[in-house]
């Protein structure tokens, strides 16, 4: 029978004058242990190598993870709330409901990661490389995706609500029934992108790039499209009210326009 894994408190707020602890016995203790439901909670694990390591469930609310390599990790359930993970590594990890908000993502990599069901609320997200993961029904709601890459993502189903996506790259990324309310989408890169159904209820999308994208029976009600290309752009069904369309273009659009 394997004996229990213990639970390993790193905490600053019980440390001497809030220093951080040398961690590096624990990772030596734990290195052919699973890590799951251990407390990280404020470490210092800058640069930790924890390629493949089941942290699923663990606590590390204000974990330092800067420049972590955490591919392939399974972080399921973890809570990383407020947390700094600034250009770790979470490639092909599986972050599936885990809490994931006001925490620091810039310029992390999440690259075919599975973020099913996560809530990334607030999140700085800013140039944070997305391309091929699966946000579906995740929480984007207030994030900063200012420049990050989702092309290829699958956001169906997310709410990207209040969200910051300004001069983000999405092309071919499937957003079906997502919605975007009052999201800032002011130079977006949307190729080919899937807004099938979504509600882009008072988004703003000047000069975004909308080419051949699919916004069948989608919501724009409201919606700031000056100067954006909807060259060649599938609309059937898609409803229009009180919108600004200064400088756009509609070339060869695809469907009928409801307004």
């Amino acid at each position: 029978m394997q004996a229990q894994i213990p639970r390993y408190y790193v905490r600053k707020d019980v440390m001497k004058n809030r220093v951080s602890p040398n961690i590096s016995d624990i990772f030596d203790k734990l290195r052919y242990r699973k890590c799951r439901q251990t407390d990280f909670w404020g470490a210092d694990l800058r640069n930790a190598m924890l390629p493949g390591k089941n942290l699923r469930g663990a606590e590390m609310l204000r974990a330092d993870l800067r420049n972590a390599m955490l591919w392939k990790a399974d972080l399921r359930e973890a809570d990383l709330w407020r947390a700094d993970l600034r250009k770790a590594v979470l490639m092909e990890a599986d972050l599936r409901g885990a809490e994931l908000s006001e925490a620091n993502f810039q310029d992390a990599n999440f690259r075919d990661a599975d973020l099913r069901g996560a809530n990334l609320r607030e999140a700085d997200l800013r140039g944070t490389d997305f391309r091929g993961a699966d946000l579906c029904e995740a929480n984007l709601s207030g994030a900063d995706l200012s420049g990050a890459n989702l092309s290829g993502a699958n956001l169906s189903y997310s709410d990207i609500s209040f969200t910051d996506l300004s001069d983000a790259d999405m092309q071919h990324a499937v957003m079906r029934k997502a919605v975007l309310w009052r999201a800032n989408l002011s130079g977006a890169d949307l190729q080919e992108t899937n807004l099938r159904e979504a509600d882009l209820t008072g988004a703003v999308l000047r000069k975004a790039i909308l080419w051949k994208a699919d916004l069948s029976h989608a919501d724009l009600w409201k919606a700031d499209l000056r100067g954006a290309l909807l060259q060649e752009a599938k609309m059937n069904h898609a409803m229009f009210a009180e919108n600004d369309f200064t400088g756009a273009c509609f070339r060869k659009v695809g469907g009928m326009l409801d307004a």
